[in-house]
């Protein structure tokens, strides 16, 4: 199957229009790993993809908001079920053919942090409690050789009736380098749409006897931190003289957490983690989590600046019911009679964090069409941590987006407290923008690798800022490689005052040797190494002369990606070659 992928995805590998060529960096052509030229489109889709991960066993594991976990080889596209309990899973969906989703279903995936020692994962999934009331559940699932089909006798309850809505649910979940359960709970939705009435939560934390229950109501637009059995750990903060679950407090959408790793991508003890929040109209948010913090919500949007948000408590009005529903927020719709409304600065939170950074504050009325709004829906956080893959690249967080179809790199200060100025003059950079919703990211072993899931419907604006529900890609695993840099001499006094360089690489296509002419004017010796589009390293060697033979014949028909280094190991090209 792969051969036929890159002969059909991979025609060329030139420098993609879609990557930040203001930072100079060169991304392989897009490739679509799950898909099959001998299957028809609708067969390929992913069933509305919510997480991916790149598994210590060189797999790709992705959870199904319709209740399945999936593995995909991340070469071949080769996938395996090995969880499908959609009859157990509450998942909500529209139209015929299928054109809108809720926020339920599959949610959370994570690996069993002794795996593949320990064969198992972790889901989070939402369902129906009765009486339509719907509940979240974190269960523990072995890994077996045919597809788990249902919770009997296989699944192990960790926590349940933890809160879940058709709307802000949220649903993200890693373990830490501490093997506790980290989970991120929604809101709700309440105080918009159907949820108008219902009052947020955020700020509420349960009582001792509600605890004793298991009746975690108090769990909406929080951060919980779970022992891996499900208990509370003993070390979670106290919060309002209250120990619970509860790790921060105070959000309104958070759908992603992710900690900071090493030069090796590993998680570490004691490593910061962050989070990308979904705003209202305006003020999306990246979050260093601290325990016990408060993050703001309703009472602050953003920074605490009396600027545009206002919290219209709908909820306070005897009116509410028979009110018009709310547009596509509350603030774009006027509230009943008795409404509570307070500005940003008319409440004091004890222990407010103010955001890292927002996207963004407007300079004058809210937009209230959510695709001309400020803010770029924030769906995933991930963190690059490799000290010596990609120039420039370590110790940055990556942030998928559903309405700009983009992602987005933010450069971390050493402390991890702030963000740094890029290259290009601003403090993000962004990459492979489309008409796609990216749902989640996965950064390969190799630190070269990055691996997309787009959502299978939806609407977003992506490059040309409309309005559209006709994706490029829908249900895909996207896939693109590191390839180099742009052709550049710093300003080094060992290089500034070299000539023009003079490179050329022949046959292209060849087949069995591949010729490298280069001229005086390259700091000897050269280094080249042959990429194949896994990003594996197939060939490396060094030449001390102008021309130079390299034997390619033992390597499969195929592109390559081809570097080439001076002497003083800074990359002077970066090409593709076809081998036939």
């Amino acid at each position: 199957m792969i051969k036929n992928l890159h002969a059909i995805i991979y025609c060329s590998l030139l420098i993609s229009t879609e990557s930040a060529v203001a930072q100079g960096e060169i991304f392989s052509n897009k490739l679509v790993l799950n898909q099959s030229p001998a299957l028809p489109a609708d067969r390929y889709f992913l069933r509305h993809p919510f997480e991916i991960l790149y598994g210590a066993d060189d797999s790709l594991w992705i959870s199904e908001k319709r209740g399945s976990v999936i593995k995909v080889h991340p070469g071949n596209g080769k996938r395996r079920v090995i969880l499908d309990i959609s009859a157990s899973v509450k998942f909500t969906t529209s139209g015929s053919p299928v054109n809108s989703i809720s926020q339920d279903g599959m949610m959370g995936l994570a690996l069993h942090p002794d795996y593949p020692t320990v064969d198992s994962f972790f889901v989070a999934y939402v369902y129906n409690a009765g009486a339509g009331v719907r509940k979240l559940r974190i269960a523990r699932y072995p890994v077996k050789n045919t597809t788990i089909t249902t919770p009997a006798g296989n699944e192990t309850v960790i926590i349940q009736n933890i809160p879940a809505s058709s709307d802000h649910t949220s649903g993200r979940m890693i373990i830490g380098a501490d093997r506790k359960i980290y989970y991120s709970a929604g809101d709700q939705g309440a105080n918009q749409f159907a949820n108008k009435c219902s009052p947020i939560r955020a700020q509420d934390v349960p009582t001792a006897g509600e605890l004793s229950a298991q009746n975690y109501i108090a769990y909406q637009g929080k951060v919980l931190r779970i022992n891996l059995d499900g208990s509370i750990p003993s070390d979670n903060p106290v919060i309002k003289s209250i120990r619970s679950h509860i790790y921060t407090f105070g959000h309104r959408n958070p759908n992603s957490i992710v900690f900071a790793r090493n030069g090796s991508q590993q998680e570490f003890a004691g490593a910061k983690l962050y989070s990308a929040e979904n705003g209202p109209a305006e003020d999306d948010e990246i979050n260093q989590l601290q325990p016990g913090m408060n993050y703001g919500w309703p009472y602050i949007s953003g920074y605490r600046d009396n600027r545009i948000y206002q919290y219209r408590n709908w909820s306070s009005s005897s009116g509410c019911a028979a009110s018009a529903n709310p547009g596509s927020e509350p603030e774009c719709s006027t509230p009943p009679s008795g409404t509570v409304i307070k500005n940003e600065m008319d409440t004091v939170l004890p222990s407010f964090q103010p955001p890292m950074r927002t996207f963004f504050t407007p300079p004058g009325a809210i937009s209230c069409n959510w695709l001309s709004n400020p803010t770029v829906a924030p769906s995933s956080l991930d963190f690059y941590g490799f000290s010596n893959k990609i120039p420039g690249w370590q110790n940055s967080l990556m942030m998928t987006t559903l309405k700009e179809g983009t992602i987005f790199r933010l450069k971390l200060s050493a402390d991890g407290n702030s963000f740094v100025t890029l290259p290009n003059g601003a403090d993000t950079a962004r990459y492979f923008r489309q008409e796609n919703r990216f749902r989640d990211m996965a950064i390969g072993k190799d630190g070269l690798s990055f691996y997309f899931i787009t959502d299978s419907v939806g609407q977003t604006s992506g490059p040309t800022t409309g309005n559209t529900n006709i994706l490029n890609n829908k249900g895909s695993i996207l896939v693109y490689q590191y390839l180099g840099s742009l052709l550049s001499l710093p300003d080094d006094p060992l290089v500034r005052n070299q000539p023009k360089l003079f490179i050329r690489l022949y046959p292209n296509p060849t087949t069995k040797t591949l010729f490298i002419e280069s001229k005086r004017d390259v700091i000897k010796p050269m280094y080249y190494e042959i990429f194949d589009l896994t990003g594996r390293l197939v060939i490396t060697g060094k030449s001390n002369t102008d021309n130079t033979e390299v034997n390619v014949e033992k390597l499969a028909a195929g592109v390559y990606a081809v570097k080439l280094y001076n002497g003083h190991h800074i990359l002077m090209l970066t090409e593709k070659i076809v081998i036939r």
